[in-house]
């Protein structure tokens, strides 16, 4: 009635743990690559799927111990342009201020309007708990998030957001 399946020998037993081991080993290999050589993954930053999928590779590897912590500091790789693509970009577009005029991120219009003046704490602390209209991203974005984007702006500030009126 029913038909009894033969155990895969052991020689097969060792022939798959060898190829699941190798191919863990080329996944290791690759995601410490792509993490330490400054390639980001080309899903967004906060993409759940992207997260999971690491995750199913990691779970159905099975010898891949390391592989979770590479591929947790790659799915939380900060990019501040894409940050303030999506989260200023409506508001500050192109360095400009489309509520407030001249409030700029221009170095200049920063020495006049942001308090505490242009340095990277002043800019911090705007992002953080914001001012008038501009919202505080405190609890939005994580610290490492408004780190980075604190140091964009200041660099912005004075190339590409230099002369923005």
């Amino acid at each position: 009635m029913y038909q009894q399946i033969n155990a895969p020998k052991s020689n097969m037993k060792k022939t798959l743990l060898t190829a699941s081991v190798a191919l863990n080993a080329l996944l290791v290999v690759a995601l410490c690559f792509m993490a330490f050589s400054g390639n980001t993954l080309a899903a967004p930053v906060r993409s759940v799927s992207v997260n999971s999928q690491v995750g199913r590779r990691a779970a159905m590897g099975g010898a891949a111990a390391g592989m979770g912590l590479a591929a947790t500091r790659m799915a939380k790789a900060v990019n501040p342009t894409s940050i303030f693509e999506t989260n200023c970009g409506a508001c500050h577009q192109g360095g400009g201020n489309n509520i407030i005029t001249g409030h700029t991120l221009s170095k200049t219009a920063m020495e006049q309007y942001l308090d505490g003046g242009w340095n990277k704490e002043s800019i911090e602390y705007q992002i953080r708990n914001g001012k008038g209209p501009m919202p505080a991203w405190e609890g939005v974005l994580s610290d490492e998030e408004i780190k980075a984007m604190t140091e964009w702006v200041y660099e912005q500030s004075t190339t590409t957001f230099k002369d923005v009126n």
